[in-house]
């Protein structure tokens, strides 16, 4: 069974031509407002559902395996003035909340490499801080071009996450466990109880991960 992708900020749809092109990926939906770049997704993958606005997505009503994403860099790239999370086209909470609502197994974001420090590294660092308040385990590289045969450098970040629940977080998934283990722990008090069980409740952790980034 092929895993389902939700391409965000899909540009000519990068993302899913490189994950389908190893036969184990199927893209569900398109997110892109630049009309060209629609026009070019509509022919190369036909019958595919294609969001203008991120912000008019109701993740809920989307299965998907997999969400990627290179959400907007311009606050972010030496070739822009740099605002950060103040620049209008700072989109990663809308991103974020997509993600929280679809509730995937994976994540895959891309940036500029200018995302590490600025803003003394906090706006990276909230990418991270939100992925593992959902229960995913987060690891950051950075890629150059020339790494894949290109005759220039253009370092990316890439942010990898995954959850082993399906981006339930992980508070949510101590509370359902511990209202398993009392109801587990009632009944093995019942005096009518013929036989003891005992139950032990996986307690859903999920480790942080504290990337070191390297160039």
């Amino acid at each position: 069974m092929k895993l389902k992708v939700l391409d965000l900020f899909a540009g000519i749809g990068g993302f899913s031509y490189g994950l389908e092109s190893t036969g184990h990926f199927e893209t569900v939906g398109f997110c892109e407002m630049d009309k060209f770049c629609q026009k070019v997704l509509a022919k190369n993958f036909p019958n595919i559902k294609i969001y203008e606005d991120v912000r008019s997505i109701n993740g809920r009503e989307i299965k998907a395996d997999v969400v990627t994403g290179g959400f907007p860099c311009q606050g972010f790239s030496q070739a822009g003035k740099q605002r950060g999370t103040s620049d209008e086209r700072y989109l990663w909470p809308e991103m974020f909340r997509v993600i929280s609502e679809v509730k995937p197994r994976w994540v895959i974001g891309e940036n500029v490499q200018g995302i590490i420090n600025i803003e003394n590294g906090m706006v990276l660092r909230q990418v991270h801080n939100d992925l593992e308040s959902e229960g995913f385990e987060v690891q950051c590289f950075v890629i150059p071009a020339s790494g894949k045969g290109a005759w220039h450098q253009r370092n990316r970040v890439w942010i990898i996450g995954y959850s082993e629940h399906n981006g339930s977080s992980s508070s949510k998934i101590k509370e359902r466990n511990s209202e398993t283990s009392t109801g587990s722990q009632k009944r093995e008090n019942t005096p009518f109880q013929s036989e003891r069980t005992s139950r032990t409740a996986d307690n859903g952790n999920v480790s942080n991960t504290d990337s070191q980034l390297s160039n």
